[in-house]
């Protein structure tokens, strides 16, 4: 099996946030505080029945303490932090920890970023931190300004979760309180008691975590089932959903390229109870790469093959997603498309990344479909293949070896093939409409009654409808090279 030629180049950690510009705002080895209360939601302390987090019993219950520091061989060597214990069999609501500040603080570029050691002795479903001065929760539309939906990639490790407080900066607007949703259990499943743990509450200059892994490698290439790549890039693989599977298999497209990278490939089993946000596989990386300086690493891809697709479905949308370290996300939205043409072929999916600044995990969601209203719906269950994601800096979508440079997916006296930067579309066509592999609209030519020639800019992957007069169509997908 091919080694992938990254895995020779060093993985360095890199830690540092200023001491300078650094106000601590709880320290549980500090017996002072700049909030005033650290503890669950009040309005969900009255009700006994409401009692869903605390280190007590059910007879009994008791909300947040400083207690010992579980784990002091980590990042985290303090000797107390402020715990919180969640029973068994609870659901998430009222699962809420308000930290108001006794003073409000007002936000510069000098303390933007605040930081917060955060300890699960289970992952559960991820946690958000939310900032309102009264505890209300925070919706959707704020997400990224003053709600940050979040996840540690190991349970029972200390790791610094970073939030940029940019809105308060925009809005001149003092920074009141620190929340915590404890556990994002939307389904309301039951889930194993936890001990919950945070210190070292912090506003900072800085905006990289503590203790970050910063990689030196320029890209990053993940060949699934080749186990030296995978455990050099991939920290956590979480299936979002337990009843989504996979397996990792031998290349099954054997009329196109076997060879390493695509040896063995990921199949994903998605189930129709996956919501659509947990429609695959999402990858938590061993490090951070850096990807907004000029030169650097700019562009997710992914390959993608669905054999079997639902009849008289045009097209999946496939959805690339990348966060940063902050639990900041950028996503291709609605824009990826796998045509139904393509079935049972390698297509690479490609979106530009720059803007996030830094890659700390990927991930691929199949099939996501929205109603009439625009809103977003589970799709039927669906076998989907996946393999060789990189993040590097080519925009250029790679073509599979061994793959057909024009195949015709129509009418067969339609033929189209490319020549000098030109689409060269032979028979008689009364109008020729040309697309990127993402479903873009190129442009609409006039056709000609024997051979119309469409030049086109860049190289890249094209599907080419041609419609006859007699309003048959023809559509092919032709290579640019």
């Amino acid at each position: 099996m091919k080694r992938v030629l990254l895995l020779s180049i060093a993985i360095v950690c890199l830690s540092f946030i200023s001491k300078a510009q650094e106000t601590v705002l709880f320290s549980g080895d500090q017996t002072t505080s700049l909030f005033s209360r650290m503890d669950i939601i009040s309005w969900g302390m009255g009700d006994a029945a409401n009692n869903y987090v605390n280190f007590g019993t059910e007879a009994e219950p008791a909300f947040t303490e400083v207690a010992d520091n579980p784990v002091k061989t980590g990042l985290n060597t303090s000797d107390k932090a402020l715990h919180m214990y969640s029973l068994q069999g609870h659901s998430w609501w009222p699962d809420f920890l308000t930290m108001t500040l006794t003073d409000p603080i007002t936000i510069t570029e000098s303390n933007r970023y605040l930081h917060i050691y955060h300890y699960r002795e289970n992952l559960n479903k991820g946690f958000t931190v939310y900032l309102s001065a009264n505890g209300d929760w925070v919706e959707d539309p704020e997400k990224g300004t003053r709600r940050f939906d979040m996840d540690l990639t190991t349970a029972g490790v200390w790791e610094d979760v970073v939030v940029d407080l940019q809105w308060f900066i925009d809005n001149s607007t003092p920074l009141e309180a620190v929340n915590f949703l404890v556990d994002r259990n939307w389904g309301g499943e039951t889930e194993a008691a936890t001990n919950y743990y945070w210190d070292e509450i912090v506003l900072s200059d800085s905006n990289l975590p503590r203790g970050i892994n910063l990689y030196t490698a320029d890209k990053i290439e993940i060949d699934l089932g080749n186990e030296d790549s995978y455990n050099t890039w991939v920290k956590t693989l979480d299936l979002q959903n337990s009843e989504n599977s996979y397996e990792i298999v031998d290349n099954p497209f054997t009329d196109q390229t076997t060879a390493a990278p695509f040896n063995t490939i990921m199949k994903f089993n998605k189930s129709e109870n996956a919501s659509w946000w947990q429609g695959g596989p999402r990858f938590l990386l061993t490090g951070t790469l850096p990807v907004e300086n000029v030169g650097s690493a700019a562009y997710f891809h992914a390959f993608i093959n669905i054999p079997d697709m639902e009849a008289g479905v045009d097209y999946y949308v496939v959805q690339l997603c990348v966060k940063d370290f902050s639990g900041n996300e950028i996503s291709s939205e609605d824009i990826l498309k796998y045509w139904s043409d393509d079935a049972g072929y390698w297509v690479d999916m490609v979106m530009d990344v720059t803007s996030i600044g830094y890659v700390s995990e990927v991930q691929v969601r199949f099939d996501v479909r929205r109603d009439a209203d625009d809103n977003h719906i589970n799709s039927p269950a669906g076998v989907f293949y996946l393999d060789d994601l990189v993040v590097n800096d080519s925009e250029e979508q790679r073509e599979m070896e061994g793959s057909s440079i024009a195949k015709n997916l129509g009418e067969t006296n339609i033929k189209v093939y490319p020549a000098n930067k030109q689409l060269i579309v032979e028979g008689n066509a009364a109008s020729v409409e040309v697309y990127n592999l993402m479903g873009s609209f190129v442009g609409k030519y006039a056709g000609n009654t024997t051979k119309t020639i469409i030049p086109v800019s860049q190289n890249g992957i094209y599907l080419v409808k041609a419609i006859k007069a007699d309003h048959s169509v023809s559509v092919s997908k032709v290579v640019i090279k």
